[in-house]
C-alpha cells in the first residue's frame, strides 16, 4: 500500500492574474467600454464586474465583508 503526500499549499503570488477571455467576451467588454458607465477600458469593465459579484455575495452571506484598512493598496491610474 503507497501512501500519497499532500502537496504544500502553492505560495500566494503578488502578480495579477493572467486570464484568457473567448472572443466574443471580448467584444462585450469592448461595447461596455463604449457604451459607457461601467469602467474605463477592458480592464476597467472586468474590474466593475468582479467587484459587483463580490459585493453582491457578500449582501448573500456568501462572504463576509473584510477591513479595507488590512490591505494596503494603490489606487491604478486607469481606475475610475
Amino acid at each position: 500500500m503507497s501512501h500519497r503526500m499532500a502537496s504544500p499549499p502553492k505560495p500566494k503570488s503578488d502578480k495579477p492574474p493572467s486570464v484568457r477571455l473567448r472572443p466574443i467576451v471580448l467584444a462585450y467588454l469592448d461595447e461596455l467600454d463604449r457604451i459607457g458607465g461601467y469602467g474605463k477600458g477592458r480592464a476597467g469593465v472586468i474590474r466593475r464586474f468582479i467587484e459587483n459579484g463580490i459585493a453582491e455575495a457578500i449582501q448573500q452571506g456568501v462572504l463576509e465583508k473584510k477591513n479595507a484598512n488590512d490591505f494596503i493598496e494603490e489606487r491604478d491610474d486607469d481606475e475610475d
